[in-house]
C-alpha cells in the first residue's frame, strides 16, 4: 500500500494489478481487514483512544480510497467500504 509500486486510482490500479493478481489479493485483504476493525469500532467492540493510538487509519483510508471507492461504485452497493470510511473520519475528527 505504501510502496512505490501502488497505485491508489482505481483504473490505473486495476490495470496494474488485474482480479487474478497478488497484488489485488493484497490490496483487497488490507481492505477486508480495516473493513472489519471499522466494524468492530462502530459496535464500540474497541475503546476508539486505544483504536487511534494503535493505527493509523486515516493514513490506510488516504491511501487506499481511490480503489475502495471505485471498487463501492462498480459493485453498485453503497454499503461496501463504508465502516473502514467511518473509521478514518472520526480518527481524523
Amino acid at each position: 500500500m505504501f510502496s512505490d509500486e501502488f497505485t491508489p486510482d482505481h483504473a490505473e490500479f486495476l490495470k496494474t494489478y488485474p482480479a487474478s493478481s497478488e497484488g489485488w489479493a493484497k490490496a483487497f485483504k488490507m481492505l477486508g481487514w480495516y473493513e472489519t476493525v471499522g466494524t468492530i469500532s462502530k459496535h464500540r467492540l474497541i475503546n476508539e483512544d486505544l483504536l487511534f493510538d494503535w493505527m493509523a487509519a486515516y493514513d490506510a483510508w488516504d491511501r487506499m480510497k481511490g480503489i475502495a471507492l471505485g471498487n463501492r461504485e462498480e459493485s453498485g452497493d453503497a454499503a461496501l467500504w463504508e465502516n473502514f470510511e467511518a473509521m478514518a473520519k472520526a480518527q481524523k475528527a
